[in-house]
């Protein structure tokens, strides 16, 4: 269970954890746009479903809506709303709340490839992070690698794999629409 903690931190706030000259992944939304990702890991499964509800020339607010189920029990998450500054250059690492007291943060790659999700190819690239953090006096390592497509809307994530202890969750996109 610990291990959803980081993914869906990055999900819900590190939508683009891209290059830094990519233009904002939020200004092309619009109300009522969404994604959807499936969650798997060990003992665990869930959905991750990201809908923008409000929109202006300043700021985007979307919910994420999610739920897992861990070893047979089913956990509704309460839904977040989230608010992200379209005037600011987006900093996906101080979105995703990583740049926070006694949390290192490694970038060890980044790359292109081509991505399946379905009967879909995507023409992605991708980064490497390493995160330590100081969790009551005990160390955390977490690695992430993370795909993104400017074909996807909102965060443009494809794909996330999560490694925390030898445990390993991935992320990937199950839909996108318009309400």
């Amino acid at each position: 269970m610990h291990s959803l903690l980081p993914a869906t931190i990055l999900i819900c706030f590190g939508p683009a954890i891209q290059a830094g000259d990519q233009e904002h992944p939020f200004k092309k939304g619009t109300v009522g746009d969404w994604v959807e990702y499936a969650m798997t890991g060990p003992n665990m499964e869930g959905k991750t479903k990201m809908t923008i509800v409000a929109k202006d020339d300043k700021e985007v607010t979307y919910e994420v809506a999610a739920t897992f189920a861990f070893m047979g029990k089913e956990v509704v998450a309460p839904v977040q709303k989230l608010k992200i500054d379209l005037t600011k250059s987006y900093d996906p690492i101080a979105a995703a709340n990583l740049k926070a007291k006694d949390v290192k943060i490694d970038q060890e790659g980044e790359g292109a490839e081509k991505v399946k999700v379905g009967q879909k190819e995507f023409d992605t690239k991708w980064t490497k992070l390493k995160a330590t953090a100081t969790v009551n006096n005990f160390m955390v390592v977490t690695d992430y690698k993370m795909w993104f497509s400017k074909d996807v809307p909102l965060s443009g994530l494809v794909r996330m794999e999560t490694t925390t202890s030898m445990l390993t969750t991935k992320l990937e996109l199950i839909g996108t629409g318009h309400k």
